[in-house]
């Protein structure tokens, strides 16, 4: 997996909706917290869907688009922390920021918002906004282990 945000194909998941993982790096299933929105950069709030916490990864798969999906690797988290700063962001949430890698590409275009086809490679930014406030502090906790 490379460095930043990449979508997750909605088709690789089981039977019961939930993402296959990588089995030749022995990835295992550390977490499932549904009702938990996203927030990529300064774009709105996507509708909740579920959020899994992997050995390797943070995998988020839409509720209402089956389709859609959104894959970080832990070595692109470069930062991620609770805030509770309500002039910063409206919601409680856990804020991370996303290594892209070459930052020559992403000051080519750093504009990408204004887009609605939103590239992922240049997202630096990334809320997840659990529908209970309060399991910010057990997920932010788990993406340190």
């Amino acid at each position: 997996m490379g460095l930043g945000l990449l979508h997750f194909d909605g088709h690789v998941v089981d039977d019961d909706g939930r993402p296959l993982l990588e089995s030749d790096d022995s990835e295992e299933l550390m977490h499932v917290e549904p009702g938990v929105a996203v927030a990529l950069d300064s774009r709105p709030m996507e509708s909740p869907g579920t959020l899994y916490v992997t050995s390797r990864r943070v995998i988020w798969l839409s509720n209402t688009d089956k389709g859609k999906g959104y894959a970080v690797d832990f070595l692109s988290l470069s930062l991620h922390v609770v805030s509770r700063d309500l002039e910063t962001y409206p919601f409680p949430c856990i804020y991370t920021q996303i290594e892209i890698g070459d930052e020559d590409e992403e000051s080519k275009s750093s504009d990408s918002e204004s887009n609605d086809d939103l590239e992922l490679s240049k997202v630096t930014e990334m809320r997840l906004l659990p529908s209970d406030a309060g399991k910010c502090i057990i997920v932010n906790y788990l993406l340190m282990l």
